[in-house]
């Protein structure tokens, strides 16, 4: 599948575009699975534990960790990309499917930074209006980014979909207090199907609602950037997903790598010093 003109021309006017079934379910499947086994090795230690009185192990995937987080107030989610480092994931990050979108928006030489989550959204919960563009070091604050969002299971506004405000990057400012100082523009709510791929400008302002569901609404949320540009968040690994020269790619072996390392290093998040203004953003906005 390719982005055509029409949606590359909406994502530029509006600030997002919602790119249907550009996933399939072959693609999606094994980090499901994945997934599922993580949630059973946190069911079984918490069982082990005494912690939570079932395994749970009837429930779908849609399910089980809320009914854990039911029992017990430490379930806030799950291990994210670095720290589980499964196969799937990688191969994700770089799928043929995937980057062929992705290559419309910032070019054929892709790389995935470390900006980049599956996410469990638990019942109850929401997430806070904010930019991308805050979440990195000054040093690559102009980059050319775009924000892959992708939904695993059908999202609406009962379990919290996606909400963005459109246009708002057409501004050309930096929002940098997280939450704050946002301009009050409309919001569009985004209900996707499961295989809808969703691209963003790192300068949309983007959040929430509640998850009022029993159930988990997962998701994940991937930063990719040209190949060579300075990294968001360098104290831990990049992937080349896709190189003009193949042997520039980074395979499975050194990505698992690079990620033990780097946490060993740096086992939490560096928080960079931000501007607590707003300050115009004079980096690149389009490709080309």
């Amino acid at each position: 599948m390719e982005v055509t003109n029409e949606q590359l021309d909406f994502y530029k006017k509006e600030g997002y575009v919602v790119i249907p079934n550009g996933l399939t379910a072959d693609d999606l499947e094994p980090l499901i699975q994945d997934h599922n086994g993580i949630v059973d090795e946190i069911a079984h230690n918490l069982y082990q534990q005494g912690k939570v009185t079932s395994l749970y192990e009837g429930e779908p995937f849609e399910r089980r960790l809320a009914r854990l987080a039911d029992e017990c107030d430490e379930v806030d989610g799950c291990p994210d990309i670095g720290a589980t480092r499964r196969h799937s994931t990688y191969e994700l990050l770089r799928n043929g499917n995937l980057v062929d979108l992705i290559e419309a928006f910032i070019g054929p030489e892709i790389s995935c930074n470390a900006v980049s989550h599956v996410r469990p959204k638990l019942p109850n919960t929401d997430v806070i209006f904010h930019q991308d563009a805050i979440f990195t070091t000054q040093e690559a604050k102009g980059i050319l980014q775009v924000t892959v969002w992708i939904p695993l299971v059908d999202v609406d506004e009962e379990n919290g979909c996606l909400e963005v405000q459109p246009r708002v990057h057409q501004e050309q400012v930096v929002y940098w207090s997280y939450g704050k100082d946002l301009p009050q523009t409309e919001k569009i709510v985004l209900p996707m199907k499961k295989g809808d791929v969703l691209f963003m400008h790192k300068l949309t302002p983007h959040g929430s609602g509640p998850n009022r569901t029993d159930a988990v609404r997962w998701s994940m949320d991937l930063r990719y950037q040209k190949t060579g540009d300075p990294s968001p968040r360098p104290e831990w690994p990049i992937l080349v997903a896709r190189s003009s020269d193949p042997g520039k790619e980074t395979t499975y072996e050194d990505w698992h790598g690079a990620w033990a390392a780097g946490l060993e290093e740096t086992p939490k998040q560096i928080s960079y010093e931000r501007p607590t203004e707003p300050q115009p953003f004079t980096g690149e906005m389009f490709l080309g």
